[in-house]
């Protein structure tokens, strides 16, 4: 009996036998309390109990033991009286709770125990209205011992579905195990809790959006190895780009080309122009399931330290959800530019995260690259050959000197005599052209015949194009079509690209955001009134003064650009009809450009 108690158990079973025994052997009235006090201070020395009960308990256990006939196993802890079994109830009763949780209770509806009650209910009334044998409804207790008794996978897969119920019932994951540097690599990327601004002429501020972080770590030594921050959403071409900072030797950071990378099943990940680089890199490319996040558990793990160290201690941070913000205004309180955040998380990395002792190495990241990564000889890129290898890869064909790609245009005077050549022979003038989506400015072409040998072209469009991603050259493309302007962006002149360019710059960053697509549409407006205002001041002063000249007094195509016109100017000459801006207020700022084409930058 005394031994299926737990240890804790037979203490006190032991402490209360001692008392009763010692104080029923020395006193004749041993539940007097007044008289057992010495003795129960005696006995607790004796035994060692640091707290002695109280005279009235132990006066109490003698009265127990006593009625109990001096039977000890009246000291024995009182079990609880156990609950009926659920499955011994009336069977007619378990076949109507079986029907009411199967159809109220296990669906993705998430119905409470509530609702299967009054399910329940229903059932026994059409039951007992046909039966003589009545049946009662069973207590909400009844049902929950009812559902506990049946298999908690099976409830959890039948009311939330098979992602959430395997994530709620898998065992802890693998770990991953790297015997050098470099051997496993983890990418990934997040959108950072941070609103970021661009700073205008005038001072002002205007906010940009979120920004895209996108980082590569090594397993064995937990170092960063590279990493990239950029408006444009996760692409391909943002993924090549910290993939270069990751492969390009630098002596004073952890650099080198892995040999596997663990990444994410997302589209930016197969895309084809990374795979392609990968490959040449002879690195083997391993992609985790979808909807398991502890296949990244490390990289997710240094975004989460990287947000509550730095990001969150930002001007212009999101926080991580809704209840942590609270009343922060984060797009009123936005002072971080695009740069200042790049220098944050590099002096972040390099200053702190790298230097800090890590909680699974107990040491420093970069200690254990040190100590490590001249065993393994790390393979790096020049900056050169990363900037040609590393770009998404096309095929085009060469047409007077030119190229052109997403209605962009690309000169390239190295290979007009091989054009000129291939022409006179009638063949093909198929060449390999590698892009930088984040930089159109310039691209790098190759012909079939030398496919190693990469010739530099340059933008015909060298202002407009000057770090202009394919992100935003897409969304500019957009916006000139929602406007119902079918010309070419082949055909426009740089200045004028530039000029929509500037425009909408703003939109960069909320392209799914309702709420500041409308702030950007009435600051487009309030713009365009400015303009108008402007205008019309500078005509009504015109026309106020009394000299006597006839001449129209119609304002000038420069009069709509952002800078105010000069008061001096002469506005004697006459300009035609069609030129002539309407009485009614253009609806937004894009307008005012698009009729003045040629206003200076």
């Amino acid at each position: 009996m005394l031994s299926s108690l737990t240890e804790k158990q037979l203490q006190v079973f032991n402490r209360k036998l001692a008392y009763v025994q010692s104080v029923y052997k020395n006193h004749e009235h041993a539940r007097s309390q007044k008289k057992i006090h010495k003795t129960i201070r005696q006995t607790a020395l004796e035994i060692g109990d640091v707290k002695p009960p109280a005279s009235s308990s132990v006066a109490g256990w003698v009265k127990l033991w006593i009625d109990g006939k001096y039977d000890r196993r009246v000291f024995l802890p009182k079990l609880k009286p156990s609950r009926s079994d659920i499955n011994n109830e009336n069977p007619e009763l378990l076949v109507i709770l079986r029907k009411a949780v199967n159809s109220v209770y296990l669906n993705r509806q998430k119905n409470p125990q509530s609702a299967v009650m009054a399910e329940i209910q229903i059932l026994i009334a059409e039951y007992n209205a046909s039966h003589d044998d009545q049946l009662e409804i069973p207590s909400k207790e009844k049902l929950r011992r009812f559902i506990n008794t049946m298999d908690s996978y099976e409830v959890s897969l039948r009311r939330h579905g098979r992602h959430f119920t395997n994530r709620r019932f898998r065992a802890a994951g693998i770990s991953f195990v790297a015997r050098e540097p470099l051997e496993m690599v983890m990418a990934d990327g997040q959108v950072m809790d941070v609103v970021l601004v661009r700073e205008n002429e005038d001072g002002t501020f205007d906010d940009i959006g979120r920004p895209f972080l996108t980082a590569f770590i090594d397993i064995r030594t937990r170092v960063i190895l590279g990493f990239y921050i950029s408006l444009a959403p996760f692409c391909g071409a943002t993924l090549l780009r910290a993939l270069r900072n990751t492969v390009v030797n630098d002596s004073t950071q952890p650099k080198g080309i892995p040999s596997k990378l663990i990444i994410d099943n997302g589209a930016d990940y197969q895309d084809s122009g990374f795979l392609k680089a990968c490959n040449k890199l002879n690195i083997l490319v391993e992609a985790c399931k979808p909807r398991d996040p502890n296949a990244k558990a490390l990289i997710e793990r240094f975004f989460r330290t990287l947000n509550t160290d730095l990001i969150h201690k930002l001007s212009g941070t999101t926080f991580s959800n809704p209840t942590e913000r609270g009343d922060y205004n984060s797009q009123a309180m936005a002072r971080l530019t695009l740069d200042d955040l790049r220098h944050h998380v590099e002096t972040w990395i390099e200053d702190v995260y790298h230097l800090r002792v890590h909680r699974s190495l107990e040491r420093a990241p970069i200690d254990v690259w040190n100590e490590e990564s001249p065993s393994c000889y790390p393979n790096t890129l020049s900056l050169k050959d990363a900037e040609i290898l590393l770009r998404d890869e096309r095929e085009c064909t060469l047409s007077k000197g030119k190229i052109e790609v997403h209605g962009l245009q690309w000169k390239c005077p190295s290979l007009t005599t091989w054009e000129m050549t291939r022409r006179r022979l009638t063949k093909d003038r198929k060449v390999i052209v590698r892009i930088d989506e984040l930089n159109l400015s310039e691209v790098y072409v190759a012909t079939n015949d030398e496919p190693t040998n990469f010739h530099k072209a340059y933008s015909r469009t060298p202002g407009y194009t000057y770090n202009l991603s394919l992100y935003e050259h897409k969304l500019l493309k957009d916006e000139l079509k929602k406007k119902r302007i079918t010309a070419r962006m082949t055909r426009m002149e740089d200045r004028e690209l530039y000029e929509y360019r500037l425009e909408y710059y703003a939109a960069l960053g909320h392209a799914d955001d309702k709420v500041a697509k409308r702030k950007l549409e009435r600051l487009r407006d309030l713009k365009a009134r400015r303009r108008i205002k402007d205008v019309e001041k500078i005509t009504t002063d015109e026309r106020s003064k009394k000299s006597g000249n006839k001449a129209d007094l119609t304002p000038k195509p420069e009069n709509f650009t952002r800078n105010a016109p000069n008061p001096e100017q002469d506005h004697s000459k006459t300009l035609p009809s069609k030129q002539v801006m309407p009485r009614n207020k253009p609806k937004s700022q894009f307008e005012i450009t698009h009729i003045n084409k040629r206003a200076p930058l």
